[in-house]
C-alpha cells in the first residue's frame, strides 16, 4: 500500500513541476508578422527578466520595456512607465499678484506657447462656461469669478484640473502631450505553448487567425 501511495504522490508531483515554466525556456525572441498588412511585432524575453516588445501598423510603431516573470504556463509583463506615473502637466509659475484676475500662460514640452487652450470653469463636476486663450497662449480670468476648479484642454495634450484653491495669481502652465504610441502593460498575460505564445496583443491589433508569436532566436 505504502508502493501504491508514493508512487502516486510522485506521479502528483510530477504533474504539478511539469506545470510550471522554466524560465530558460522561454528566454529568446519571438515574432509575428501579418502578411500583408503591413502589422508586425516581436518580443524578446531575455536572462535578466526584462523585456522588449516592439511593434508595427503602417508607419506607426512603438517599444514597450519591462520586466517579466513566469506562473504556471503564463508569462506575465509589466513595463517599466505605467499609466499611474503618467505626467499631465507642470506648474513652472505660481506667484502672488496685485490684480484682480488670474494671469495664465500656457506653454508646451519645449516652452513654445500653445495658443487657444480651452478652460472649463467647474463647480463640482458642472461646467459653468468655457473661456479660451488668445493666439499668445495668455488668459485673463477674474478672480470674483464662482468656480471650484479649472480643467485646461488642448487637442492632442493631457486634460487636467486645478482647484481655485491653490491658484494665487500669476500662473504658468506646462501642458504635456500625449504619448500615444506607447503600449503600457500592467499584469500582460501571455500562454507559452511549445516555442510558441499566444497573446491578447495580436487579437487587439487586428482580427487575424494566428494569435500567436513564433521563436525566432
Amino acid at each position: 500500500m505504502k508502493v501504491y501511495y508514493l508512487f502516486f504522490l510522485f506521479l502528483i508531483l510530477g504533474c504539478s513541476s511539469s506545470e510550471q515554466l522554466n524560465y530558460s525556456t522561454v528566454v529568446g525572441k519571438y515574432s509575428y508578422k501579418a502578411a500583408g498588412y503591413g502589422i508586425g511585432s516581436t518580443v524578446e524575453f531575455k536572462k535578466d527578466k526584462t523585456f522588449t516588445y516592439t511593434w508595427v501598423t503602417g508607419l506607426i510603431n512603438g517599444t514597450t520595456e519591462g520586466t517579466w516573470s513566469v506562473s504556471g504556463k503564463k508569462i506575465i509583463l509589466n513595463s517599466e512607465r505605467k499609466k499611474s506615473d503618467v505626467i499631465k502637466f507642470k506648474i513652472l509659475d505660481n506667484s502672488d499678484n496685485n490684480s484682480d484676475f488670474y494671469s495664465f500662460k500656457f506653454l508646451d514640452e519645449n516652452k513654445d506657447i500653445l495658443p487657444k487652450v480651452i478652460c472649463l470653469l467647474l463647480n463640482d463636476s458642472d461646467k459653468i462656461k468655457s473661456v479660451d486663450a488668445n493666439f499668445d497662449g495668455e488668459l485673463q480670468l477674474s478672480k470674483a469669478e464662482d468656480f471650484q476648479k479649472l480643467r485646461f484642454i488642448f487637442l492632442g495634450f493631457h486634460e487636467f484640473e486645478i482647484k481655485k484653491e491653490d491658484l494665487k495669481g500669476n500662473v504658468t502652465l506646462m501642458m504635456i502631450q500625449k504619448e500615444t504610441h506607447y503600449q503600457y502593460f500592467e499584469n500582460e498575460v501571455m500562454i507559452f505553448k511549445g516555442n510558441k505564445i499566444h497573446s491578447d496583443l495580436i487579437k487587439k491589433t487586428r482580427n487575424v487567425k494566428n494569435d500567436f508569436f513564433t521563436k525566432v532566436d
